[in-house]
């Protein structure tokens, strides 16, 4: 319960900035907590940034949709982390990351972590490749959590902590007490 009420805190004085009142969040769960998010009117200024600089910047990668994701995801390190969000421009929260890498290599997935955690084939982790999925249970029981292995045991997600895109270690206790599981999607 601690970790949840640090997220909330976090949430709200990233997007908030003391532009509208703060709501407590739904006990139903994650996609009411979006749609709240959605409604806010928030006075929040991010970095500028579109899917057009992105795009410049990852469009001539080389082969294998892997490579493309893994380096679509690498570019976007440091970007901040801000719930609900899900493009360069409005910072990222864990699955609108994976959504929006995802979706520069051509690939289309749905917009929460346990929705994606539906799509593809389970992967052993002794089998996780660069592109693969992975899955931690957080805030809420089942996939609440999600990151792109990038090989050596680390993966790409959106790090509450550090506020922003980082690369996560698979080996840290805080994940290995964590995992739920992961998926292949290519």
């Amino acid at each position: 319960m601690r970790g949840w009420a640090q997220i909330v805190i976090l949430a709200g004085s990233l997007l908030l900035q003391g532009a509208a009142v703060a709501q407590a969040v739904p006990a139903s769960g994650y996609n009411q907590f979006m749609e709240l998010l959605d409604s806010i009117q928030s006075g929040a200024v991010m970095p500028v940034a579109d899917d057009t600089q992105v795009a410049a910047r990852t469009s001539a990668l080389p082969g294998g949709q892997a490579a493309q994701i893994t380096a679509i995801a690498r570019d976007l390190l440091g970007w901040p982390v801000v719930w609900g969000g899900a493009s360069p421009a409005g910072g990222f929260d864990c699955s609108g990351l994976v959504q929006y890498v995802y979706r520069r290599a051509g690939i289309e997935l749905p917009r929460t972590a346990d929705l994606q955690f539906l799509v593809g084939r389970t992967i052993a982790p002794a089998a996780l490749r660069p592109g693969d999925l992975v899955y931690f249970t957080t805030y809420e029981p089942g996939a609440s959590h999600v990151g792109i292995y990038i090989g050596r045991d680390k993966f790409i997600h959106t790090s509450f902590s550090q506020g922003a895109v980082a690369i996560g270690d698979m080996n840290d206790a805080y994940f290995v007490k964590r995992y739920y599981g992961a998926k292949r999607v290519l």
